[in-house]
């Protein structure tokens, strides 16, 4: 009987329960309650499983960095975020400066009356005396200007080749009927004169040829200026100065006479350097202004006839 009872305890898989003890039938009932609704879960598969754990684990990190950032951390990003968003939306503003856009003011060119001081030619033809006469003939010589012919109060007058030509495919170039055109922009408006006068009484000369000159210029409703070239005794050889018309003479009696007879003219003097001898002697240097250039005081001053253009143009343009 004894072996019975133990294998039937054995083999049975619930606890031997006594009908007398109403505690262990309660707790049999509800031991087995609860089996079946843990028996009525639905098994998963392993795919389904891991995919279920590797979600678990995702959301867990979601939470633990949502918990660690700070408030601080937030508002700056959410700055950050609202500063980026402005940036792109905002358009750049481009500003162009006025002095790229708006054009130029046009320059003002000034027509010259450019007189050249020396002494009466052929006798004292390239003496340095008469530097003035060599600068003006080289300007017309290598420049577009007409050939030197006798106006205003007698002097030697070269003007602007301005001749104007019409194309015929049977007769080539021809002089068009008006015979000459305006000067252009580009191209120097000067009136070579050089005085007919001796030196020293010069003045009256250029104050004539001014006169004339400067009646036609207001005629046509133009100004002009008024530049005397001349040489200068105290200057290295070749050097060019520039200077106001009223500045002091220094001994010089050619612009002396200019200054007495142009009276309250404004006016312009290029001076052309000779160098002076050793001696200050008056008849010494009477002897060496009135000499022959030799070779290369002649190359000297012949070559600073370019540098003399430059002068005139400066004063045509206003820049002295």
């Amino acid at each position: 009987m004894a072996n019975t009872q133990a294998r039937a305890h054995v083999v049975s898989s619930t606890p031997i329960s006594r009908p007398d003890d109403p505690d262990l039938k309660n707790n049999s009932v509800e031991s087995d309650e609860q089996d079946l609704i843990f028996n009525t879960t639905t098994p998963q598969s392993r795919k389904a499983e891991r995919k279920a754990k590797k979600n678990q684990s995702s959301t867990n990190s979601a939470n633990s960095s949502d918990s660690n950032s700070t408030p601080a951390a937030n508002e700056s990003s959410k700055q950050t975020s609202s500063t980026s968003t402005s940036v792109k939306q905002r358009k750049p503003k481009i500003s162009i400066p006025p002095s790229l856009t708006s054009p130029m003011p046009p320059g003002k060119n000034f027509a010259l009356l450019v007189c050249s001081l020396g002494n009466p030619t052929p006798t004292y033809t390239n003496t340095l005396h008469s530097a003035g006469h060599t600068i003006l003939s080289q300007i017309q010589q290598r420049g577009l200007y007409q050939p030197f012919h006798r106006s205003l109060a007698g002097g030697l007058t070269s003007t602007p080749n301005t001749t104007s030509y019409n194309f015929n495919v049977f007769k080539g170039y021809t002089k068009s009927v008006s015979g000459s055109r305006p000067v252009l922009d580009d191209e120097d408006d000067f009136t070579l004169w050089q005085s007919p006068s001796l030196m020293n009484v010069s003045g009256k000369a250029v104050a004539q040829a001014w006169k004339k000159w400067s009646a036609e210029m207001r005629r046509e409703g133009r100004e002009g200026r008024l530049v005397v070239v001349h040489d200068e005794l105290e200057s290295a050889l070749g050097k060019i100065t520039v200077k106001d018309g009223g500045s002091s003479a220094r001994g010089h009696n050619g612009l002396k006479s200019c200054q007495a007879s142009l009276g309250g003219v404004k006016w312009w003097r290029v001076g052309i350097g000779i160098g002076r001898p050793e001696s200050r002697e008056p008849n010494v240097v009477a002897n060496y202004v009135l000499s022959k250039m030799n070779g290369r005081e002649r190359d000297a001053i012949e070559g600073a006839a370019i540098h003399v253009v430059y002068a005139l143009r400066e004063i045509a343009e206003g820049r002295r």
